[in-house]
């Protein structure tokens, strides 16, 4: 470790409560009430878009994904990023769950450099589609399901880009509660930022980057020691859907393999049912998401950035 360990674990428990703050700061600001009842997550993400926190109070859908989002804003912005700018999407292809899971970047710099990005998820009442709430179970293409926000700008350099924000909230059906909801998100992040530059002023740039590695670091050694401890081998177990609405009655399965191995854990997903014609299909993040809630369910007691996704993958059917 480059620091020691009470310079370290001052850093780590700090990210843990910046991230609580955002998600409490979201909670007393949110407009709609599926916000409110917090299906939301936030996290801090290094410059590379890693995970170094997560919120204690994160729903499992979002486990696993966010570091997905971040990301993607990355590999399509590269060197266009800002102080002062501010992303979103909701991509289940780039990394994200479904269209009302809408995530907001923004990225921090200091003296120039770019060293973290914070990141707020909410599910938003509305994202349009075909059916009020956005869930449609006669949606045989994704586009009956709402509005896909690729990854897009909607801060440039601290200016709000009005008519990004006002077509993307227009294609709602509750614009007003879309657009609080998308500002206390951007607050959420702010906040963020702020804790964070709070904690460089503190303790110096190198002591907080230098906390990011070691938190994934510590996050990964402590997962492995648990893995350690538990049996080699191969399970295997299936369990299935109700029913493929464009089809006869009929169970559709999902076949899971698991294998201990080597202090890693391998899911294999050969077998599987091919896509159905509704929304209940996973894409590649929303899967890995709900590998990364199920092996965290049995470490509880374990943080989750990404040190945690080190040690486990996957094979996934198209």
């Amino acid at each position: 470790m480059a620091l020691d360990r009470v310079t370290f674990e001052v850093p780590k428990n700090a990210y843990g409560n910046l991230v609580d703050q955002m998600s409490e700061q979201l909670l007393r600001t949110c407009y709609s009430f599926v916000i409110y009842c917090r299906d939301f997550s936030n996290c801090l993400c290094d410059a590379k878009g890693n995970t170094v926190m997560q919120g204690s109070g994160d729903i499992a859908v979002h486990v696993g994904t966010l570091h997905f989002t971040c990301k993607s804003i990355i590999d399509r912005f590269k060197d266009d990023i800002h102080p002062g700018d501010v992303f979103i999407s909701n991509d289940p292809y780039t990394g994200g769950t479904h269209f009302c899971d809408v995530r907001i970047v923004r990225p921090v710099f200091v003296e120039g450099e770019l060293i973290a990005f914070t990141q707020s998820n909410g599910h938003w009442a509305d994202i349009g589609g075909s059916t009020p709430g956005s869930f449609d179970i006669n949606a045989r293409t994704h586009f009956g399901e709402g509005l896909r926000i690729t990854p897009m700008r909607v801060y440039a350099q601290g200016r709000m880009l009005d008519d990004v924000v006002d077509m993307i909230v227009g294609n709602t059906r509750a614009r007003d509660d879309a657009m609080g909801d998308f500002l206390a998100q951007c607050e959420a992040t702010r906040l963020g930022e702020q804790r964070l530059l709070e904690l460089v002023e503190k303790y110096g740039k190198d002591t907080v980057l230098a906390a990011f590695e070691e938190c994934q670091d510590y996050v990964e050694r402590f997962a492995r020691e648990k893995l350690s401890s538990l049996p080699e081998g191969t399970w295997k177990t299936v369990d299935f859907i109700d029913q493929d609405p464009s089809r006869p009655e009929g169970l559709i399965p999902i076949h899971v393999e698991l294998t201990i191995k080597d202090n890693k854990v391998h899911y294999d997903f050969a077998g599987s049912h091919p896509a159905i014609d509704c929304f209940l299909n996973g894409s590649e993040s929303s899967v890995f998401s709900a590998i990364v809630a199920g092996t965290k369910f049995f470490f509880p007691e374990i943080p989750l950035n990404s040190g945690f996704y080190r040690f486990i993958d996957a094979s996934l059917p198209a």
